[in-house]
């Protein structure tokens, strides 16, 4: 009796700590039940969330598939398990799972809403709806499911919904970081830039967590203070922002610009006058620091007001101008980059092209295709598209500076290329992005990129085959 109150007590410790978000000290404490009881299978699922919450996944799978294997009728370990198996970007099976659950038990909430997010990442954003829906129809609005639902409105470019869902959420909830970060993203896609920019700023408190604290820049005056200005997200952010260094150093001459960004940018951000560049972990003294996405809403940017001229000029590269055979040169760019694994790499390669699809672009006769991304070229694109030696964005910017035409996903050469003022066509998902709007022909920040969507969510073909036909009746851009 006593030892069965030890286990309890244990076990309540563990649900209190995850509760608390103590994750290490949840485990701990279902490690000493399971020691007295290994096949006690609510410890083993416990641990195995806590795990997953931890960033432990390998072992977050053990003790989900040993719970499942002591008790597999649960739909919660199902459920559980299918959140597992989602963030490893196992879909198809996470899917599965969660289908199995819900045959055995139709009320079970979170098998509902686990499905939903399932459903999303597989683009299938009706069904996506239609779970998220059937929570809610069982159990109630709460700020989590107002933020589901109001995501995968967003991803179905149904933006007057996901705002109404959002802003619902938010009645609930003010001051919910995940439903005010959402917001800002369908207010983005709206073009509703004023309401979104103060919303933007719960990205801190939800998705990201600052490279530097201290005094944050209210856009006051500088007067003769150092201003450090950092990256934070992806290098097309960088170059996007990096438009409103020029109105800094000319409405504060007085001031120390500071700089933190990657160094692949560095020779090329050495044209803005008056800003010292720094590497992107320095820790330099500063006075105030903002963060690069930051500045338009700080400044005050609308779709009325956005300084659009070209801001980015080639500067001096490593490697020799290409030579010019008289056909017409464009630039390629068919993939957006990798980011970790599972999910997290499978959601951002929904922006990239299949080399085997994009190839057909790169047969248009009578042009010649150039990447401007570096690495090894693949299988279907060798013999169709030169590979030039790129060491950082100068000399990408070198090479965009020497094309008729850049052609690219969603990535950081759009930017650049946007920058320069270089004619562009973009392949957009057909899910837009935020600062695309939702569906604009050309790009609202680079009016020389025009926007080729897919027409569906995934469906790259169509664009591919109406982009080559076009291609190849062009003489000029």
């Amino acid at each position: 009796m006593a030892l069965k109150t030890v286990v309890t007590a244990d076990f309540d410790e563990g649900n209190r700590r995850v509760a608390a978000g103590d994750w290490q000290g949840a485990i701990a404490a279902f490690d000493r039940c399971l020691l007295v009881n290994p096949r006690d299978w609510q410890a083993l699922a416990n641990r195995a969330s806590a795990r997953l919450q931890a960033g432990d996944s390998s072992r977050a799978l053990d003790d989900y598939m040993a719970a499942a294997a002591l008790n597999p009728a649960s739909a919660n370990i199902k459920s559980n398990l299918a959140v597992l198996l989602k963030e490893l970007g196992e879909l198809e099976l996470a899917g599965k799972l969660l289908e199995e659950a819900l045959a055995s038990e139709p009320g079970h909430v979170d098998a509902w809403s686990n499905l939903g997010v399932v459903r999303q990442h597989q683009l299938r954003y009706q069904d996506a709806i239609a779970c998220f829906l059937k929570a809610i129809e069982l159990d109630g609005l709460t700020p989590a499911r107002c933020n589901n639902l109001g995501n995968v409105c967003t991803s179905a470019l149904l933006l007057d919904d996901a705002i109404a869902v959002l802003k619902g959420g938010l009645g609930l909830a003010p001051n919910d970081a995940n439903l005010q970060f959402s917001l800002s993203i369908a207010l983005l896609l709206a073009g509703h830039y004023a309401e979104a920019w103060p919303l933007y700023e719960a990205r801190w408190r939800s998705i990201l967590k600052p490279r530097h604290a201290g005094r944050l820049w209210d856009g006051g005056p500088l007067g003769g203070r150092a201003l450090l200005l950092w990256a934070e997200q992806g290098l097309g952010d960088s170059l996007q922002m990096a438009r409103f260094l020029p109105r800094l150093r000319a409405e504060h001459p007085d001031a120390r610009l500071l700089l933190a960004c990657p160094e692949t940018f560095h020779r090329l951000f050495a044209q803005f006058d008056g800003v010292e560049l720094l590497p992107p972990d320095a820790a330099p003294a500063f006075d105030c620091q903002l963060p690069l996405m930051s500045l338009p809403g700080l400044l005050g940017a609308t779709l009325d007001n956005l300084p659009v001229e070209p801001y980015l000029h080639p500067v001096a590269a490593d490697t020799p101008p290409l030579p010019d055979a008289g056909r017409l040169k464009v630039g390629v760019v068919w993939e957006s980059g990798r980011w970790g694994v599972g999910i997290a790499d499978a959601w951002r390669q929904h922006k990239s092209v299949p080399p085997e699809l994009f190839a057909e672009i790169c047969r248009v006769p009578d042009i010649d295709f150039f990447a401007l991304q570096p690495g090894e070229l693949p299988e279907p694109l060798r013999g169709l598209v030169a590979q030039p030696a790129i060491g950082d964005f100068a000399d990408t910017a070198a090479l965009a500076a020497q094309m008729d035409l850049v052609i690219c996903v969603d990535t950081a050469v759009l930017h650049l290329a946007g920058a320069m003022g270089r004619p562009v066509w973009a392949l957009l998902r057909a899910e837009s992005a935020p600062f695309f709007l939702a569906d604009a022909e050309t790009a609202p920040w680079y009016p020389s990129v025009k926007l080729w969507r897919q027409p569906s969510p995934g469906a790259w073909e169509p664009v591919l085959r109406n982009m080559a036909q076009a291609l190849a009746g062009q003489q000029t851009f």
